[in-house]
């Protein structure tokens, strides 16, 4: 889709500039550390505090992204919850999710990883056995292979922690669904 790349990448720069500490999770980390695939949204948590709303808001204007009220925001960030910009002139979608308070969504954020994103711009992204994670987790909410497909595509092409990667796969109760990975 054209101004894919450049849009997310302007996103992140933003978010770089204006110190909102984020990570790229989803579809498009999946793709950095996996196989390509068609998506038309960037996922992102997003570690942001209450009195960061209005800084957040400000950062992305209404005249080029919708972004909800500020009291939704507000709402948002102080329940841990998510919300979406959508980029006008492309039709793009932003999920932005706040960084939940869970023991694995602190870990996870503690190990992103700054990697080469697009034109010399690095961003920071999951690790890649916390996509596989989050990927397992999407999995058995719903089903989907995609995200199977995903997982399988990180693996063949990236070097994977097995042992941090086991030692969640048990404490979040993802050994079933990892099995699904494994299974031809």
């Amino acid at each position: 889709m054209k101004g894919l790349l450049p849009t997310f990448s302007a996103i992140v720069q933003k978010l770089e500039v204006n110190d909102i500490h984020y990570m790229i999770v989803g579809s498009i980390a999946s793709m950095i550390y996996g196989e390509p695939r068609l998506t038309h949204a960037m996922d992102l948590v997003i570690d942001i505090a209450p009195q960061d709303a209005k800084k957040f808001e400000a950062i992305f204007p209404g005249s080029d992204f919708y972004c909800p009220p500020i009291e939704v925001l507000s709402s948002e960030i102080v329940h841990r919850g998510q919300f979406n910009l959508i980029h006008h002139e492309t039709g793009l979608k932003i999920d932005c999710m706040v960084r939940k308070q869970s023991e694995h969504a602190q870990t996870e954020f503690s190990r992103r990883q700054k990697v080469p994103f697009w034109e010399g711009l690095e961003a920071y992204i999951a690790a890649p056995e916390d996509v596989i994670i989050k990927k397992l987790e999407f999995y058995r909410e719903g089903g989907s292979e995609k995200h199977i497909s995903d997982i399988r595509g990180i693996l063949a092409e990236t070097q994977i922690d097995e042992p941090y990667l086991q030692e969640w796969l048990k404490k979040l109760d993802l050994l079933t669904a990892w099995r699904k990975v494994q299974s031809t």
